[in-house]
């Protein structure tokens, strides 16, 4: 319902939005295919040889889940912005960050959401071995993250809006990959976007209201 007196003509509400980047979590979180696992396993385990390791169990995936607990490196899943370099410290630090980065209104029923996924590893800890057709090769880190999370969720619809996530250029010039955070000593990381284009309207007849 809308709150601010205007119930004669209908206009997307925005409601829920900021529930979307914990419930994009908890759909990784519960999906078991073998492309979550292994992004999972990234961002858990430091060591190169992350993809060998054992699955996360569901209580290991939360326990990495910062929600609204004092800043530790035993997170690594954070939903703001990073806002200080003393958090990626740590030899074996890999972090994400999972935010809403914008609203673009389109008219008076749809808008535009996007959401910033950043990834964060340093020099000790940016190579995992991949198992390919021709055999093993490095890969770096969170290269393959990202892989992973375009891989599930591009195309995506998990329940919000009236469509899908998008990586898509014609969505939003701003939907694009970039090599773009760095403290120049400790970290760097990658960035990309995800569009959604989001509808959730409420309207009435605020003159029968009145009657």
């Amino acid at each position: 319902m809308l709150e601010n007196g205007n119930n004669f003509t209908t206009y997307n509400n925005y409601d829920g939005i900021d529930e979307i980047p914990y419930a994009i979590i908890e759909w990784l979180l519960r999906n078991k295919s073998d492309v979550a696992e292994n992004f999972w396993k990234c961002l858990y385990y430091p060591t190169d040889d992350a993809l060998d390791q054992p699955n996360l169990t569901t209580e290991q995936k939360r326990s990495i889940i910062n929600v609204n607990e004092p800043l530790t490196n035993n997170f690594k899943v954070f939903f703001a912005p990073l806002i200080s370099d003393n958090m990626i410290t740590a030899n074996d630090m890999i972090q994400m960050r999972l935010f809403r980065y914008s609203i673009v209104p389109q008219d008076t029923y749809h808008a535009l959401l996007l959401f910033e996924f950043d990834l964060y590893t340093n020099d000790k800890s940016s190579n995992i071995i991949r198992h390919g057709i021709h055999g093993d090769f490095p890969a770096e880190r969170t290269d393959y993250m990202e892989t992973c999370l375009l891989n599930l969720l591009n195309g995506r619809d998990c329940g919000f809006g009236y469509g899908n996530f998008q990586f898509n250029r014609e969505l939003s010039t701003y939907s694009k990959s970039t090599v773009s955070i760095n403290n120049s000593k400790a970290f760097w990381g990658r960035s990309f976007m995800l569009g959604l284009r989001y509808t959730k309207t409420d309207g009435g007849d605020c003159l029968a209201k009145e009657r």
